[in-house]
């Protein structure tokens, strides 16, 4: 699943883009090179036989495509601060080919790498057939570098919606007027316009792990940049960001929308 390929790095004033395969020793050694440890990565790797383009399609098992996301992930927790957070997407897959149902243990180190929680989406659009429920959703693992009891920081993520109650009774008062975020995530579309890439995720959502797990001028990692949409939600927020892309046409194209400060 990895391929040799020239390494080529663009430098922004709040950040780095990086031309190449995320599962390389190169590309890693490289990213420690430009930057320190961080708090936060965010990572959208290929599902596998999901999608109709080439880089989503696997001809081996679901065994050995978990193991390879074992492999990436841990690797990739090297450049992670203590305590620190690393999301992941995927989805339940196909029949006969599951592998984020079976890395999602796997991943998992007691006392080292932990699963903190499973994040699920819930899209505004369902699809389906007639003879099962309809899909509305998406899932997204919260691991932390360490004891998930002992994340390196954790902002109490808010929604929108105040909840008109100031608390459950006298002795147990609200900490805000406003609703407490979930782990299902209910309020965030995927319908969006000019998608750079067919798996784009809405900026929101990265927004979303970037103000719970990093301050200003703190650098967040993807290696599975695609559309680079961590990048543009690092820097709405004030933030850096090192992202990596294998695809030189989506990375040309993210690269000149990042050029555009």
């Amino acid at each position: 699943m990895s391929e040799v390929q020239e390494i080529r790095v663009e430098v922004f004033p709040d950040g780095y883009a990086i031309l190449g395969d995320c599962t390389s020793l190169e590309v890693r050694m490289k990213a420690f090179e430009l930057i320190d440890k961080v708090g936060l990565i965010i990572a959208d790797p290929p599902y596998g036989n999901i999608v109709a383009e080439g880089w989503d399609k696997v001809k081996t098992s679901d065994d050995v495509f978990a193991s390879w996301m074992k492999s990436w992930t841990l690797n990739w927790a090297s450049n992670l601060l203590p305590g620190g957070a690393f999301y992941v997407w995927g989805g339940i897959g196909i029949p006969g080919f599951r592998p984020f149902l079976k890395y999602l243990p796997q991943a998992e180190v007691l006392g080292y790498f932990e699963l903190a929680n499973l994040i699920t989406w819930k899209k505004k659009r369902a699809y389906g057939l007639t003879h099962n429920y309809l899909f509305t959703r998406e899932e997204c693992a919260y691991f932390t570098n360490g004891p998930a009891k002992k994340p390196r920081k954790f902002n109490i993520p808010l929604l929108d919606t105040k909840r008109g109650y100031a608390g459950y009774n006298a002795k147990y008062p609200a900490k805000s007027e406003f609703y407490r975020r979930t782990n299902v995530w209910t309020d965030i579309t995927e319908i969006m316009r000019g998608k750079l890439h067919p798996t784009q995720k809405t900026q929101k959502l990265h927004e979303i792990m970037i103000e719970i797990h990093t301050d200003p001028g703190e650098y967040v990692i993807d290696p599975f940049g695609g559309a680079c949409t961590t990048a543009f939600a690092a820097r709405k927020l004030g933030r850096k960001f090192l992202v990596v892309e294998k695809d030189e046409n989506y990375f040309n194209a993210a690269v000149k929308l990042l050029s555009v400060v």
